[in-house]
């Protein structure tokens, strides 16, 4: 049986969510800060014929998070589902997202690896050039994701809110001059968990140790608070990098993107 989740069922669907709390961080994220009953978030639970909960389905703006087992009994209820809120995208892990992939031929697949750090292993020289972003570089900030391509919604405000939150949510590292060269930032936050995104340095600084630097600055971070820091990659030199810091690669994280839209 499947059901909407109001917010009476919250602590049981992270219940079961935190079952696999790396995995399934941006669905606990979405959750922990914006409820169950949010205008972008939508959750339905499928329960077993013991009304234990085996699957989740959760909605955060156009994205679709399918959340279950290989051999999952809800499969033909999630499905028609899905497919009656022509989501933009689908992601999940490979063994759920797989189940899925040929009833959505018109979106195109995306891979990375999910990688996690419980403890680092190596500590770069650079550490002590890392600094927590201040609020008075935040447009400093803005202009180097805009110099590195990043995708960038968040306006000045919501920054300097997401620094209130979290004085070391993202750490940058400066030229003399006061410029940013690298920079990376803890992105979702539970209270197992820590996603690290955005990690990038200007290309004329490249190969240098500096994001080596950032991403242990924000292991370490994670570590001080006694959670997992997570990242995802594609690119294997990347992944070299992160390994040698003490992230274990756990599964592909598959993301199905509708190319019609």
């Amino acid at each position: 049986m499947i059901y909407k989740c109001d917010e009476s069922k919250r602590e049981d669907v992270l219940n079961f969510l935190y079952q696999d709390p790396s995995v399934n961080l941006f669905a606990i994220g979405d959750i922990e800060t914006y409820g169950v009953e949010h205008f972008d978030v939508d959750v339905w639970a499928y329960v077993n014929n013991k009304d234990d909960i085996i699957g989740v389905l959760v909605r955060y703006k156009e994205n679709l998070m399918p959340i279950h087992g290989r051999d999952f009994e809800g499969f033909d209820t999630f499905l028609p589902l899905i497919q009656s809120l022509s989501p933009m995208y689908i992601s999940g892990n490979e063994e759920v997202i797989a189940q899925y992939e040929e009833e959505f031929t018109e979106y195109e697949k995306e891979e990375t690896f999910l990688a996690e750090c419980k403890e680092l292993e190596m500590e770069s020289p650079l550490l002590q050039q890392v600094v927590p972003l201040d609020k008075e570089a935040i447009q400093s900030y803005i202009d180097f994701l805009k110099e590195m391509g990043m995708k960038h919604e968040q306006t000045i405000e919501e920054i300097a809110n997401d620094l209130d939150l979290n004085k070391n949510g993202i750490q940058v590292i400066k030229d003399e001059n006061g410029k940013i060269i690298s920079s990376g930032r803890i992105a979702i936050e539970t209270k197992l968990s820590g996603m690290i995104l955005a990690v990038g340095t200007i290309e004329s600084y490249r190969k240098q140790g500096y994001a080596t630097a950032v991403v242990s600055a924000l292991v370490s971070y994670c570590n001080r608070e006694n959670k997992t820091a997570c990242l995802f990659y594609s690119n294997p030199d990347a992944g070299r990098l992160y390994q040698h810091l003490g992230f274990k690669d756990t599964q592909k994280w598959i993301m199905l993107k509708n190319k019609e839209v």
